[in-house]
């Protein structure tokens, strides 16, 4: 019955509000922004652009969780486990998730602009992907890659705001490739953690997911990504030159993930799916520390 998503009534409208946008989740992809501005330029990229980074990502966060929240609130009224979601009790009204859609593509597109010309021109294929994946799990499993493709785009984020104004061979060159494919596939697994729950609702529902796909193989899947996560994060510490801080953290991203995947066995999905906030924060700051103070190549 585990819900990220749900609040009682009972509670302030602000801590409602912070479930309904599941702001803590913003450190999913926080950290990996931040991975791939750092990787981009090999040193501490500018504080405005930091900043930027992280006032775009907390904007889309609001309009891209506001309309997943919208779209799948009649869907969220009949699962038991959504059922206190505050779109479906009405604590926030969809006038009130309107005005947040809003404010969230507003102030996206407003820190894209100031980042540099390219990531405005860009930003709205990046709003684009978002926006459309509660419509497409409606038609596909593929709609889990969609989704982790989203913290991906993170990583891809990052690294355009901080290299700035370059030739397209240029960005090409200096996007951490291993790095994007590995939070992909990491994302791929613990989003699953969110959707075994509800396959028996979901198949009921025509609503597509790995998990109705796979039924008792989901978790399977989700633990296989996650390996090729790990060896893509390890590839990318040889390749990019990285020091053994970097080698350190990405050895216990993968000892938190394989952590969370035996919590998921034993069916704890909501400190699973929990547990890989945690893995994000330490494989990002290993490599943003180990980037900034510059460590010598192992």
């Amino acid at each position: 019955m585990w819900d990220p998503g749900g609040a009682k009534d009972k509670k302030g409208k602000l801590y409602i509000i912070l479930r309904f946008l599941r702001m803590e989740q913003t450190f999913f992809s926080l950290p990996m922004a931040y991975l791939g501005a750092f990787l981009a330029v090999r040193k501490i990229p500018a504080i405005r652009i930091l900043i930027l980074i992280f006032f775009a990502l907390f904007f889309v966060r609001i309009a891209g969780m506001t309309n997943d929240n919208l779209a799948d609130r009649f869907i969220d009224a009949k699962n038991p486990r959504t059922m206190t979601r505050p779109l479906v009790t009405g604590v926030i009204t969809v006038k009130n998730a309107y005005a947040l859609i809003a404010i969230g593509l507003a102030g996206y597109f407003i820190s894209t602009y100031f980042i540099n010309i390219l990531a405005f021109s860009i930003s709205p294929l990046g709003a684009l992907v978002i926006m459309t994946y509660p419509y497409m799990k409606r038609h596909t499993a593929f709609a889990n890659y969609q989704i982790a493709s989203i913290q991906g785009l993170s990583v891809m984020a990052g690294a355009i705001a901080a290299v700035g104004l370059h030739s397209p061979v240029y960005i090409i060159y200096h996007m951490p490739w291993f790095f994007v494919f590995a939070t992909i596939f990491w994302a791929l697994g613990f989003d699953l953690y969110n959707h075994i729950p509800d396959i028996k609702y979901d198949r009921e529902n025509k609503l597509h997911s790995f998990a109705t796909l796979l039924g008792d193989r989901a978790l399977q899947f989700a633990g296989l990504n996650q390996i090729l996560s790990v060896s893509l994060a390890f590839a990318g510490d040889i390749v990019y030159r990285l020091g053994i801080l970097s080698y350190a953290t990405t050895t216990l991203h993968g000892a938190i993930m394989l952590s969370a995947f035996i919590l998921a066995y034993r069916g704890n999905f909501g400190k699973a799916f929990y547990y890989n906030i945690y893995a994000s924060v330490v494989l990002a700051l290993g490599i943003i520390i180990d980037v900034a103070l510059g460590l010598p190549a192992i």
